[in-house]
């Protein structure tokens, strides 16, 4: 009978964020030469209770128990704090965190949560922060002493191919009240009318589709005299967008088209021909669609978002009129234009900057730190 692995990654796997951050995750441990099995949540009909934040994560943590009492491991790594909430104790393990509750569980809704936090984060043998935001709250949180420390971003890639049909601008909205997807649309309505003038082609009829016009001539095709710009929004259905948005009063204006879920090969492939990255979000928790741009070279428009967001500061240091004054619709779509009217040069140099800012989070710099501290502070030794 095989004997247990080294390190067990007890994963939510909630969203396709995660869910590539926990893949890559468990790539490092094993290039580092140990064992893993990444243990998914395990719902099953208790999933249908999801209706609220503190049953959400009720649910959940109790799926990720579930998770981690099938895998016999070494050492155990929570991939988020909610994964970590309802464990018995289990040592050594770590837990890995974008946010803590005391961060994004405002309310009621949140009160358990807050309530667990210290003690959650104090049995930990190693705490593994996202961000340098998500480290100080939880030195916050604990006071004096605690586990130690070892802030582990999340790895961000830039391999994709851009796409021939890249639409100007693109978003994210799975959750449209989380990312703002109203704020998104009056915003964009406010800078493509401006685009656009009187052209007709800016008011299609209803349901009328445009081809997407490419990253490098975000105002149209040769010339910038082609097709009106199209701002395409991935993650959530047309159906599903348009009905919340009427529920908000908030008409979907023209040159919007909604992806839907895609193919994480596609949905990359789409941010790196884009012209540029726009996000409306209320609130983040670290913020990876918009790393994944700026790591692709496309310039992020953004408000700024509440939350351990590590892109808005390097947005902010990469071109500051691209980040919104506020959170406001008509902030973002000041923001927006000159997104879209940057010149091939400006494109290239917002490019190169990005490039060197984003070294600290690529895959080679957390391959260094998964091999020479982290599975050394759990395993006791490098493997």
């Amino acid at each position: 009978m095989a004997g247990p692995v080294d390190i067990a990654l007890v994963s939510l796997g909630t969203t396709m964020g995660w869910r590539q951050a926990d893949a890559s995750l468990a790539a490092q441990v094993e290039a580092a030469g140990a064992s893993c099995a990444v243990a998914p949540m395990r719902l099953g009909r208790a999933a249908t209770l999801r209706r609220s934040m503190l049953l959400t994560d009720v649910v959940e943590a109790l799926g990720a128990r579930r998770a981690a009492a099938a895998v016999a491991a070494r050492a155990t790594v929570y991939c988020s704090f909610t994964a970590a909430l309802g464990q018995p104790e289990r040592h050594p393990h770590a837990i890995r965190f974008d946010s803590i509750p005391s961060l994004n569980r405002p309310g009621a809704g949140g009160a358990w949560q807050r309530r667990r936090e210290a003690a959650i984060l104090r049995r930990a043998d190693l705490l593994l922060p996202m961000s340098e935001a998500a480290s100080e709250a939880a030195a916050r949180a604990l006071g004096d002493g605690g586990p130690p420390r070892i802030v582990l971003p999340a790895s961000v890639s830039s391999d994709a191919a851009p796409a021939a049909d890249a639409p100007a601008a693109i978003a994210y909205a799975a959750n449209p009240v989380k990312r703002g997807l109203d704020i998104l649309c009056a915003a964009w309505a406010a800078a493509r009318a401006e685009l656009v003038g009187a052209d007709p082609r800016a008011h299609p009829a209803s349901g009328e589709k445009r081809p997407h016009t490419g990253r490098n001539s975000p105002q149209g095709g040769e010339g910038g005299a082609a097709a009106a710009p199209t701002l395409a929004i991935g993650g959530i259905a047309e159906g599903e967008a348009r009905a919340w948005l009427a529920r908000q009063g908030v008409a979907v204006p023209a040159g919007v088209e909604f992806l839907g879920p895609l193919p994480r090969e596609r949905w990359t492939a789409l941010v790196a021909g884009a012209g540029v990255y726009v996000s409306a979000a209320r609130y983040e928790d670290w913020g990876l669609a918009q790393m994944e741009a700026l790591a692709a070279g496309v310039p992020l428009v953004t408000v700024p978002t509440a939350g351990a967001n590590v892109a808005l500061p390097l947005a902010r240091e990469l071109a500051p009129a691209l980040v919104a004054a506020d959170c406001g619709a008509d902030a973002l779509a000041a923001a927006l234009r000159a997104g879209l009217a940057l010149a091939p040069a400006a494109r290239s140099a917002y490019a190169d900057r990005a490039a060197a800012l984003m070294e600290p989070y690529s895959d080679a710099a957390q391959r260094r730190l998964v091999a020479e501290e982290i599975l050394p502070a759990l395993l006791g030794s490098r493997p």
